[in-house]
């Protein structure tokens, strides 16, 4: 079986897969460090790739900034996510959409210190893509 495909490519702006809005100016940051870790996380196991691939078949993990409070020194965050097959499934009259595996992903931190809110969204990325990981490969011994 070929590895399963984990679709990144957070360049679309009116499709993020990677959303950090309530950084405001060090939303671009928050976005690239998510996109560094799910890549990273999924790297790291030979039953997924990251890497383009004919035909792909796999999953999109969209990840978005639900909350981030800095008080002083100390930020709090956390992040909300879901898993969708890719690619789209595409309908006769209504385009193409994506089906739902997994909603409800979330997953906080505290963090103190300049980097805050940058440790924060890295180690809830790290968690939440780990955690998805046995998600998405049972559904594609199962289903597809």
């Amino acid at each position: 079986m070929p590895p399963i495909y984990i679709h990144t490519d957070n360049s679309d702006p009116k499709e993020k897969l990677y959303e950090a809005r309530l950084a405001g100016d060090k939303a671009d940051v928050l976005e690239k460090k998510m996109q560094e870790v799910v890549v990273k996380v999924i790297e790291k196991d030979p039953t997924f790739t990251t890497n383009k691939i004919k035909n792909p078949k796999g999953y999109t993990i969209r990840l978005k900034v639900s909350k981030l409070v800095k008080e002083g020194r100390e930020t709090k965050c956390s992040l909300s996510g879901e898993i969708l097959e890719y690619p789209k499934i595409t309908y006769s009259k209504l385009g193409a959409g994506s089906k739902m595996l997994s909603t409800g992903m979330t997953g906080s931190a505290s963090a103190t210190g300049s980097f805050a809110a940058l440790d924060c969204v890295e180690a809830i990325t790290e968690s939440l893509v780990k955690k998805s990981l046995p998600i998405m490969r049972a559904d594609m011994a199962s289903n597809r």
